[in-house]
């Protein structure tokens, strides 16, 4: 490391340069390698600081009073910076102030090299779940004392600067070749840091790979290897029900590795049940309350079973949490006790795995590539092609626009050579499946299972027996996939990619790789073509879609966030605007057939190619050119749908914004008779649990909605309820403050006002370890306001989702690393948010969760509800309702040991005839209604037993 650097960080009263202003300045010097001096420096105010600046970085008005002004402390800060070159984290941030700072003391702006130590390490750290500087530092074990102090930040960042340095160092040459070749001929901020890297004579001279790298090609990656298993030569074991429960019973294996191991009954209830529905062909519908370990529950007989059979088993799940838990956690604990050989493999959608061949066309686009943050996406690809050996996209945290490139390097069966392919032998996706086909139980998620029926089970390795954990979902995730979507960025992103204004896109890339050989004039010739036809087709593409965005938001009230929804009647149909958007949408069709026949003639000529690359390039605009086809087709169905009572059609439209973002959806009504004549009728078991299922302690609701009904009747269906080990009575106290203001009758803005004085007091009482849980984010958003300041008086912070952050696992980490806390969350804090022991001691259901009943799908369905004579509040909207309330209510009590108090501020919950429903479908905790002071009283001697 030649160069001398200052890493430096700034505090600032906002986020915006023109209007906010630098308080306080930290610098660290670093020369050889070295930390050798430091810099600190408060700047004076000519105004108080702003409440939140000095909550979060502790500085008073009192600590400005002696501070140089500004023009001194940035000569300071020049003269100590003098000769370097900068290093700050999320650097164009504090750049930004310090130019403006430069312009108003009368400098000229920093034109330097610097270097973004946030960039740095998503291109170094490629698979680090976050880059705030707090995550980065705990995870490297580096020192940092005094979070949003400037000089603390900037020794934490000087720590990591030098981590990063000695990582890229040691990158192989070949990887810091790469990254020279694709970004030498650019501006790119962090080029000269990678440059002096690949110069450094020492360097030079070490070429080797590292081990279990492999080169194809010039792109340097991490094989997967796939154990070749002879299935054969296994000895089946021969399995029953008390075998099964055998392994998590007090005599088994589990309690031989845990000291003080107790089993669970009814845990080994759902053992048993699962072995017996999967032994004689049954379906079963299990709830088993939180707590049961209905993972291990079903993994068990599902292993027994396959190894017994021959018969593949799959497992699907809802969330990514709970496949990595049953991946990393669950099966390597059964791999050790269990005494039977298996083998499990996580299955993902395609476009979760990497196309190497894609990622090596991106590199070798040197010149081409001129948008900065797509190049250090290549970048980024590079150094993780060499760590990962799933080549799986949830290794890594994409945000912003890198999650839009991803789509630029994913798999897909459209663009793939197969064969062909240089890297096919080393393919990641082919290699998951590979390891799919020889796996006993596949693990794969709702998603998949939907694709997989709407394909004619074509996309999972085959199965008979399938488990569906997080249950709850089906009939949503049945309604998503089984239906079908079209928007307009979905259709512009595959004419981007094949060309955009700026000349670039996958043809650009075509004609500048054969560029003015003889051989390729007609290629070349059709190319161009396209070029100007996707002009066309865009143009036509743009008009339809302001005309779907006009028609949207004249014949729709406009709803929260500035997003219209429109389900479309008989009467929409009728229309002159519907007729000028069928013939749009004709000409749009008309251009995209002519672009279709290009592409056949260019297919065509490359089929003579003899450059690999280019034959590839090709492809991957065939692969273009069919997306767009197939969401063209989507529309076309979608506005040939005649039969209002199968399917519900609607629009969804954003009033803001350049651009016609509007999208079409068409949705199957009733799920149940299709999920019955795809799944449970094809298959010999399905498997269905959840720790919220049951409406009133029945399954009735979940039977009728999902078409197990029929299986009933034949009596092919098991059901089994099962407790949580939990002792609710003890452990949880449910209270319904009943002189609050009501959620029906008052204006939005009383209930808030009331709420929010409530909470406050709520949250002094419980010493912050509070979640509250909103419908609305509006209303999340109207308390935060309120509430925030009035517990910052008492030293509690609160976070807000979709405020402080919109990342869901930040948010609780947050939470949890503050001693007094309040945490707002709205739709997707009700489920899947784990805070166990003391962390969270009091809950906060805001309203009753029911779903907008204005929603087009539960619309379409309560009429379908009314045709059939029944009644579609209670029949359809409270247990939807409920079954969102369980899960909220499910927050709070994560383990044996915890204790907290839950509030309900709708008094619908006691007021209404089925708020019981709603109570009786909880696990039993105590319930205590009355006013609200007497709720204060009681919660307070609750939490502190």
């Amino acid at each position: 490391m030649a160069l001398p650097y200052v890493v430096f960080d700034l505090e600032t009263t906002g986020f915006s340069p023109t209007h906010d202003s630098i308080i306080e300045i930290g610098a660290i010097r670093i020369e050889n390698g070295q930390i050798l001096d430091t810099f600190e420096t408060f700047v004076a105010q000519d105004k108080p600081l702003p409440p939140f600046c000095k909550e979060l970085t502790g500085i008073s008005d009192e600590d400005l009073i002696d501070a140089p002004p500004l023009y001194k402390a940035i000569a300071d800060f020049l003269r100590f910076a003098d000769g370097a070159d900068w290093v700050a984290h999320n650097a164009s941030f504090d750049i930004s102030f310090i130019n403006r700072a430069l312009e108003e003391c009368g400098y000229l702006p920093y034109a330097g090299m610097y270097v973004d130590t946030l960039e740095l390490c998503q291109i170094l750290f490629p698979r680090e779940p976050s880059y705030s500087l707090e995550a980065l530092a705990a995870n490297r074990k580096i020192a940092h004392g005094r979070p949003h102090r400037a000089l603390s930040d900037a020794l934490a960042t000087a720590e990591l600067f030098l981590q990063l340095h000695e990582k890229a160092r040691n990158l192989p040459l070949l990887v810091l070749q790469q990254i020279e070749q694709l970004t030498g001929m650019s501006d790119w901020h962090l080029r000269h840091f990678f440059t002096d890297l690949v110069q450094d004579p020492l360097k030079l001279s070490k070429t080797e790979i590292p081990d279990g790298c492999t080169v194809i090609q010039q792109l340097m990656h991490r094989p997967v290897q796939v154990p070749e298993r002879n299935l054969e030569d296994r000895e089946p074991v021969i399995y029953d029900s008390d075998t099964a429960s055998f392994v998590l019973s007090q005599e088994g294996p589990l309690a031989a590795k845990y000291i003080g191991y107790e089993e669970r009954p009814s845990q080994l209830q759902m053992v048993r049940a699962v072995a017996e529905a999967l032994s004689t062909g049954d379906h079963l519908v299990v709830e088993a309350g939180t707590g049961t370990g209905k993972s291990l529950a079903y993994l068990i007989p599902a292993i027994l079973h396959a190894n017994a059979t021959g018969e593949r088993v799959a497992v699907a799940t809802h969330t990514i949490n709970l496949q990595e838990q049953i991946k990393e956690r669950d099966i390597p604990l059964l791999k050790e006790i269990m005494d039977v050989s298996f083998e499990a493999a996580v299955v993902k959608g395609r476009n979760n795995y990497v196309c190497m061949r894609k990622v090596a066309s991106g590199v070798n686009t040197q010149g081409i590539i001129s948008d900065p943050s797509e190049r250090s996406f290549y970048v980024r690809m590079i150094t993780w092609l060499i760590e990962t050996e799933a080549g799986d996209r949830e290794e890594l945290n994409l945000q912003g626009s890198h999650a839009d490139f991803w789509n630029r390097v994913a798999s897909d069966s459209d663009s793939c050579i197969s064969k062909k392919c240089p890297w096919f032998r080393n393919c990641y996706y082919f290699k998951n499946r590979a390891a799919a086909e020889q796996a006993d139980v596949i693990i794969t998620n709702h998603s998949l299972v939907f694709t997989d029926i709407k394909a004619d089970h074509r996309v999972l390795p085959s199965y008979n027996h399938l488990v569906i954990d997080e249950a709850h979902h089906i009939e949503d995730e049945a309604t998503k996939h089984l239906g079908e979507d079209a928007n307009y960025f979905q259709i512009v992103g595959a004419l981007n990619r094949l060309a955009r204004e700026n000349r670039q896109g996958l043809l650009t890339q075509l004609r500048t790789m054969i560029g003015l050989q003889t051989a390729f004039a007609k290629t070349a010739s059709i190319a161009d073509q396209m070029v100007d036809k996707i002009l066309e087709v865009r143009t036509h593409a743009d008009e339809t879609f302001r005309l779907l965005q006009r028609f949207t938001l004249d014949q729709s009230e406009k709803s929260e966030g500035g997003r219209s929804t429109l389900r479309l009647g008989n009467s929409h149909l009728q229309l002159p605007g519907w007729n000028a958007i069928l013939s749009s949408f004709e000409n749009l069709q008309t251009e995209a057939a002519a672009l279709r026949s290009l592409m056949s003639k260019l297919e065509t000529e490359a089929s003579d190619f003899g450059d690999e690359q280019a034959a590839g390039l090709v492809t991957d605009i065939g692969g273009q050119v069919q997306e767009l086809d197939r969401r063209l087709m989507t529309m076309a169905r979608f506005f040939r749908e005649t039969d209002p009572q199968s399917m519900v059609l609607w629009l969804e439209a954003d009033e803001k914004g350049g651009r016609p973002a509007v999208s079409l959806y068409m949705a199957p009504i009733k799920v149940g008779p299709l999920l019955n004549q795809n799944l449970f009728e094809k298959k010999e078991s399905v498997i269905l649990t959840s720790a919220t299922i049951t409406i009133n302690q029945g399954f009735s609701y979940i039977i009728d909605r999902l078409g197990l009904r029929k299986a009933d009747e034949e009596g092919r269906l098991r059901t089994l309820q099962v407790d949580s080990p939990f002792d609710y009575k003890n452990q949880a106290l449910l209270c319904v403050p009943t002189d609050v203001t009501p959620v029906k009758g008052v204006s939005e803005q009383a209930f808030v006002d009331s709420l929010c004085e409530s909470i406050t007091t709520l949250a002094r009482i419980s010493n912050g370890r509070m979640l509250v849980l909103f419908t609305s984010h509006k209303m999340l958003r109207d308390s935060y306001t309120k509430v925030k300041p009035r517990l910052a008086e008492h030293n509690i912070r609160v976070f807000a989702h979709g405020i402080d952050s919109s990342s869901r696992i930040r948010l609780v980490q947050e939470f949890k690393r503050e001693e007094r806390a309040v945490l707002f969350g709205a739709n997707s804090f009700w489920e899947g948010v784990d805070i166990p022991g003391e962390d969270l001691s009091c809950l906060v259901i805001v309203r009753l969760p029911f779903w907008p009943p204005n929603h087009p799908v539960a619309e379409a369905r309560t009429e379908a509800l009314e045709r059939e004579g029944r009644n579609p509040f209670m029949d359809y909207s409270v247990p939807q309702a409920i079954v969102r309330f369980k899960q909220g209510f499910g927050r709070l009590i994560r383990s044996k040991k915890d204790v907290g108090a839950i509030v309900v501020y709708d008094r619908r919950l006691v007021d209404a005839r089925y708020g019981r429903h709603f109570i009786k479908s909880l696990p039993d905790p105590w319930v205590y209604q009355g006013p609200e002071k007497e709720v204060f009283k009681v919660i307070y001697n609750w939490l502190k037993r």
